[in-house]
């Protein structure tokens, strides 16, 4: 492990920086040494990046934003190095304890990945994607469409990560090596969309978007293409994409991410299919609105309806409230077989952007679904569902997640 870790650490993706090498190798090392209880942010923050005690996380994000940034540049390393290592290491969404894992699950060669990739055609370049500077998620990100369907581009990358195994012969400290569980929470909910063969298709909503949105004007600059809304998605939209492509990069399941607005049924029919977005997405208004929980509105007040007790307005957020003013938010997550698209859907869609960040943090964090598996029957999220989520909102960002509902099926 800590040969594969120097290894890492001389790479070009981390060899020009101070700042991550520094925090992969902390929690690396301290892993080895049993030392995992304090591998979470406020220490990070104290021992990596010498903030005082008692910071504040939230007006000073180092650490999740540097965790972030490690996860894409191991992605980076793995993507061209993976056959050269015996035991991988990744840094998994929603947590700062490194996993490791045997690399004998890996059957592909540089060559046929290069060549399953090439599928992507413009839609998905990892170098590019990968090596992007941080700033150009500063605000909202400007997507230009690349052909007639208007297809967004990948706006994401992914980690090297596995789900947790066993411990590693006798040693005395708590490494563990990484392998698929077929049975954890979180392959229980993506196992329908990994397992269908086709390419899966991230529907993203955007900002802005009505409908009756005039078509743009074939004499557009291009500065009024880049402004329009169906060009731009919001940061919180962008970190959910990433949490979900990431996830789909570590199961080596290729996907493709198209805005909702551009996107037919006979784009959907048959794909694993994840709507990202609520109100300004089309698809997961139609998708959702036959469900126990759905997304509605009455004026400015928008809110998610139970079918099963629609007098409820409890879980709704006022538009016209000031924002700083915003305490909480809410969301719809799930995943279900879909009759109308003939394909397995998730669900990541927030009444606000915060509640769908935080929605897309919860779809792929481990501990997050192991909660939800215990309001499940028999345990298993291996089945229909639809839950929602309060999302406490501090300052405009996502705090504590609370389960509020459940329907399984």
């Amino acid at each position: 492990m800590q040969r594969e870790l120097e290894r890492i650490l001389a790479s070009t993706p981390f060899k020009g920086s101070r700042r991550y090498p520094a925090l992969l190798r902390h929690v690396v090392e301290k892993t080895l040494r049993g030392e995992i209880e304090d591998l979470k942010e406020r220490i990070l923050g104290i021992e990596v990046f010498q903030r005082p005690t008692g910071y504040d996380t939230n007006a000073d994000p180092v650490v999740r934003f540097s965790a972030g940034e490690i996860r894409r540049r191991i992605a980076q390393f793995y993507q061209y190095n993976s056959d050269e290592a015996s035991i991988e290491i990744g840094l998994p969404v929603g947590s700062y304890i490194p996993q490791f894992f045997r690399n004998e699950t890996r059957e592909e060669k540089p060559a046929a990945l290069s060549e399953k990739l090439s599928t992507f055609h413009h839609e998905f370049d990892p170098e590019v994607v990968l090596s992007a500077p941080p700033q150009i998620l500063q605000n909202q990100v400007d997507v230009a469409p690349v052909s007639r369907r208007k297809t967004i581009a990948v706006l994401a990358a992914g980690i090297a990560v596995g789900v947790l195994a066993a411990i590693v012969g006798f040693v005395s400290y708590p490494i563990v090596v990484a392998h698929r569980q077929e049975n954890s929470s979180a392959m229980q909910i993506w196992g329908p969309l990994l397992a269908n063969p086709n390419m899966v298709l991230i529907s993203a909503g955007h900002t802005h978007w009505t409908d009756n949105q005039p078509p743009e004007p074939q004499d557009a600059t291009v500065e009024q293409h880049i402004l329009r809304p169906e060009a731009r998605i919001s940061l919180p939209a962008v970190q959910a994409i990433s949490q979900v492509a990431a996830f789909l990069q570590t199961q080596h399941k290729q996907f493709r991410i198209h805005e909702a607005v551009s996107t037919n049924l006979q784009d959907l029919h048959g794909l694993p299919v994840v709507l990202i977005a609520g109100y300004n997405n089309s698809w997961t208004l139609r998708l959702l609105k036959p469900l126990r929980f759905h997304l509605t509105e009455d004026g400015r007040f928008r809110y998610i309806e139970d079918a099963e007790n629609p007098g409820n307005r409890d879980w709704g957020v006022d538009f016209d409230k000031p924002y700083r003013q915003q305490t909480a938010d809410y969301a719809i997550i799930g995943r279900f077989f879909d009759p109308t698209t003939n394909g397995p859907v998730a669900v990541v869609a927030g009444i606000s952007s915060t509640g769908t960040s935080a929605a897309g943090e919860f779809m792929v964090s481990q501990d997050a679904l192991n909660e939800l598996a215990h309001l499940a029957p028999h345990g298993s999220l291996a089945q229909n569902f639809e839950a929602v989520i309060k999302v406490e909102v501090v300052e405009g960002s996502p705090g504590a997640v609370t389960i509020l509902a459940t329907k399984f099926w």
